[in-house]
């Protein structure tokens, strides 16, 4: 197919332009973060990719926050983290630190405290351990349930 003014390209001409345009694409789309939303991609300090975000970055976004989500299938939970370490969810309250670049919580019921990995990006967050996602959710600003 033609269009009066352009001249008609070869296959493999078309397929370079494709490819080009893809790829600009794909540049640009990488560029598109500020500093407010989180990739899943977050880099440690030594430079490597880990898709986990420090835990200056779990104070940020966690902490003084509600979150709300399931840790499986069937175990739904919302909980509001806040800042003296206790957590406080619809009838219950349990405790919350920060371990390394890890997130810990404590619950009367378990016999340790359960530590995760987090990756944030925007408002969504997820709790992963051994490489694996456990629970997903999504953080809301403040304590609107007033737990």
């Amino acid at each position: 197919m033609s269009f009066p003014g352009y001249p008609v390209r070869s296959r493999a001409a078309r397929g370079a332009a494709m490819l080009l345009a893809l790829s600009a694409v794909a540049l640009v789309s990488g560029c598109d973060s500020d500093d407010e939303s989180d990739s899943s991609e977050a880099s440690t300090e030594d430079g490597a990719s880990s898709g986990t975000v420090s835990a200056e970055r779990i104070r940020a976004r966690i902490i003084g926050n509600t979150v709300g989500g399931t840790m499986s299938p069937d175990s739904s939970y919302t909980e509001y983290y806040a800042e003296d370490g206790t957590i406080h969810g619809p009838g219950y309250e349990a405790e919350w630190r920060i371990d390394g670049d890890r997130m810990c919580f404590d619950y009367d019921e378990a016999p340790q405290a359960d530590c995760y990995d987090v990756r944030i990006d925007g408002d969504s967050v997820s709790w992963r351990r051994d490489g694996e996602t456990e629970g997903r959710g999504t953080i809301v600003e403040g304590n609107p349930n007033n737990f």
